[in-house]
């Protein structure tokens, strides 16, 4: 969202972003020329888990009070500023800053990004959006999905990405050789938190298989755990050695050099289940690299099967490995997917096109009442 805010045009719009004291995702964000208040302290409902936000915050007086302090505070600001629009962007900041502006009789716009299951979740933000009347962004057609029993205002707008970074890189022998990748291995690249529905340990059941018959095929394991999973990481390298490939995997954790990572490698897969968008599926497609993702959420709006790469059922690691064999073993293959999704990914997910389309949403609301 940050890159959006960048790219918002000033002759229109003036931001001010409202955001928790311990945002450590403003660190390195474009936001030079943007005031930023930070409203919310950590601990209270912020740190609720989101199924359990409808219990606490209809049944539990003192969560009720805790949710009510920061919408107190950012009533106080909107009053202040009297702004045009009021822009949330997580669950928790629709409930909140979506009372404050219904508070301050505010425009309101929900930047809704996760596909929400039948649970307390959807039910209370349902009930909010009866109450507060917000347009709606969804990142995808999944996630519009999720919202249907609800009369909702709801509009997809892709989610967009700064692919200035990603590209097919000149350095590709010497990044291979930085992770001991020789020009006989065939790399499999996976980016995300590691958390199970990401779907890490049916990669490595897949992978498993592969490498029974394809022993130069190696993977590339990119990211960390929340600290509430933190279990879950070493569950995983468990199960590589179970499976006897741990000498094939690395686990890189936590990079700041992605688009490296990316450009090394041959293969990105992604098996997450109901993924609501799939950011580091465009980052891929951009380094020129075919995809393996699930025919679930988000991810089929982005990856066109056969193309620029391949659809496989969810929780499914033989169908899972039935891709990484057929691209493991077809270099021509992979080249002809990657260029294709570079194109595709170029053409339609690019953070520029995102923000202008997001400015007009803002343009369609501000000519209503």
């Amino acid at each position: 969202m940050t890159d959006v805010i960048a790219r918002l045009d000033r002759g229109l719009y003036e931001p001010r972003l409202f955001c928790a004291t311990d945002a450590r995702w403003l660190e390195g964000a474009p936001l030079e020329d943007v005031t930023i208040e930070r409203v919310f302290a950590p601990g209270g409902v912020l740190d609720r888990k989101r199924d359990e936000l409808a219990p606490g915050l209809l049944g539990n007086a003192q969560a009720f009070g805790q949710a009510a302090i920061p919408t107190l505070r950012l009533y106080r600001r909107l009053r202040r500023y009297r702004p045009a629009l009021v822009h949330t962007n997580t669950l928790k900041t629709h409930l909140l800053g979506g009372g404050a502006a219904w508070l301050a009789r505010r425009r309101l716009l929900w930047h809704l990004r996760d596909i929400l299951d039948e649970g307390n979740a959807l039910r209370l933000l349902l009930r909010a959006a009866e109450r507060f009347r917000p347009k709606v962004i969804a990142i995808s057609e999944a996630v519009r999905r999720s919202l249907q029993g609800g009369e909702v205002d709801v509009v997809v707008v892709h989610n967009g990405t700064n692919l200035t970074a990603f590209r097919p890189s000149p350095n590709r022998s010497a990044l291979r050789q930085s992770l001991g990748l020789g020009p006989e291995h065939v790399a499999v690249a996976i980016v995300g938190r590691l958390t199970p529905w990401k779907g890490h340990r049916e990669l490595l059941r897949a992978f498993a298989h592969v490498a029974r018959t394809e022993p130069n095929v190696r993977l590339l394991v990119v990211g960390e755990v929340a600290f509430w999973e933190d279990g879950y990481e070493a569950e995983l390298k468990d199960l590589a050695a179970e499976l006897g490939v741990e000498p094939l995997v690395q686990w890189l954790g936590f990079r700041t050099d992605v688009p490296e990572v990316l450009g090394a490698s041959d293969i990105f897969a992604l098996p997450s289940i109901d993924e609501p968008f799939g950011r580091a599926v465009v980052e891929a497609m951009a380094v020129e690299l075919p995809v393996i993702g699930t025919c679930s959420g988000g991810v089929p709006e982005i990856v066109v099967e056969g193309e620029t790469g391949l659809l496989v059922k969810p929780a499914d690691p033989a169908d899972l490995a039935r891709a990484l064999l057929r691209l493991t073993r077809d270099a021509d293959l992979r080249r002809a997917m990657g260029k294709a999704g570079r194109t595709r990914a170029t053409d339609l997910f690019d953070v520029d096109r995102t923000a202008q389309r997001v400015q007009a949403v803002y343009a369609e609301m501000l000519q209503g009442p």
